[in-house]
Parts: structure tokens; C-alpha cells; sequence
């Protein structure tokens, strides 16, 4: 098994890499094959917003860039299980998960049909690289009361489950941290990521 992790956050050794952390080393305790992608550290270029010339071509490659997004989108195409963990910036996940999450739509592969433009006649769904693969979305957030990134939660699943149609097999929060590494006073918190990790490596 393939299991990814990418990392939203710009801090590296932050709260939610760290988490990501945790959650790999259980991946890896099922002897999967793990990868962490920090994606502070690669190119990702601004989607410009030409979604069907994406969506119209075969294949899942941007029509504009080339950039880190290709291996990344390879990564998905090819991978089993994925987490994507970001922290909680005003209101939502970062600037940083959205331009990948934005950069994804190639993923979507479709043909014209007969529809108005803005109808879901317009198109005719073909095929997403990423449909069913396995998901886990994690939030971390310095406020003490959940409710505060329950809304970013829910976006967050909506374009992981819905926009790119895969199987959400976990949901993390955790609040309450603050400084480069407050999650770490958390251990039964990471010790729970560490056992979703192998736990679902592991195809359990």
C-alpha cells in the first residue's frame, strides 16, 4: 500500500506536520510505502481558472503549467491512501492546501454535452484518477472550542469527498495549540493518528 501525507502548513515541524508524522509511522508499522509532501516547498502555481481546457483534454495534466503538480497528481493517480492536514487560518484551511486542492481539478475528466453552460448537461463525466481512493482530512486549530473550524471541516470534506469523489476514511480536529510543537503535549491525541495510521494501512 501507498499512503501520502501532505502538509498545508507554511511551518515546518509545526502541528500539523507533526501530525502528519504520526500518522505515516503507523502507516509504516503496516509495512506500507510512505511519503510526506510538504507543499510549502514546491511549485504550485496559481490556478487561472481555464477549467474546461483542463477538463476537455485527456489525460490529468494542467493545460497552462508545468510544475510540482504533475508528480503530485501522479502520486494520487497512484496511491492508496492519502491524508491532507492543514492548520486553520482565517476561518478555513491554508492559502496553501486551496491552491493545490484548486490545482486538482484536471482530475476531472469529461466530454462536452448538449447542456446549457453552467448545467450539469454541459459536460458528461468520464473519469477522476482519484475516485474511491481512501482519505483522511485533519484540522489544527489554536482555539479551545471545536465549533470555531467546524466549517472549515466541512469545505475541507466537501472538495476531498465531493470535488474529487474519494472515500473519507477519517476526520482529525485538534485544538488548543498554539507555539511550533504544542501537539506534542498531546501524546494521547498522536497516539490515536499513530493507530488510524496503522490501522488503515493495514486495510482494517
Amino acid at each position: 500500500m501507498k499512503v501520502y501525507g501532505f502538509v498545508g502548513s507554511p511551518r515546518k515541524q509545526g502541528n500539523s506536520d507533526i501530525l502528519v508524522d504520526r500518522f505515516l509511522e503507523g502507516a509504516a508499522a503496516s509495512q506500507a510505502e510512505t511519503k510526506k509532501i510538504f507543499l510549502d516547498d514546491l511549485v504550485i502555481n496559481q490556478c487561472r481558472g481555464c477549467y474546461t481546457s483542463c477538463m476537455l483534454q485527456p489525460g490529468y495534466r494542467c493545460a497552462v503549467f508545468r510544475d510540482d503538480m504533475d508528480m503530485l497528481m501522479d502520486g494520487i493517480a497512484g496511491g492508496d491512501l492519502f491524508i491532507f492536514a492543514s492548520p486553520l487560518y482565517c476561518s478555513c484551511y491554508s492559502a496553501i492546501m486551496a491552491r493545490f486542492f484548486e490545482r486538482l481539478l484536471p482530475f476531472w475528466q469529461v466530454e462536452a454535452g448538449d447542456g446549457e453552460p453552467g448545467t450539469p448537461g454541459a459536460f458528461h463525466f468520464l473519469n477522476n484518477p482519484a475516485r474511491g481512493k481512501k482519505a483522511v482530512i485533519a484540522l489544527v486549530q489554536d482555539l479551545k472550542e471545536p465549533a470555531v473550524g467546524k466549517l472549515a471541516l466541512d469545505i475541507f470534506e466537501h472538495n476531498v469527498a465531493k470535488t474529487y469523489m474519494m472515500d473519507i476514511v477519517g476526520r482529525l480536529q485538534v485544538t488548543d495549540v498554539r507555539s511550533r510543537g504544542d501537539i506534542l503535549k498531546k501524546t494521547a491525541v498522536l497516539k490515536d493518528v499513530f493507530e488510524m495510521g496503522k490501522k488503515l494501512a493495514a486495510g482494517k
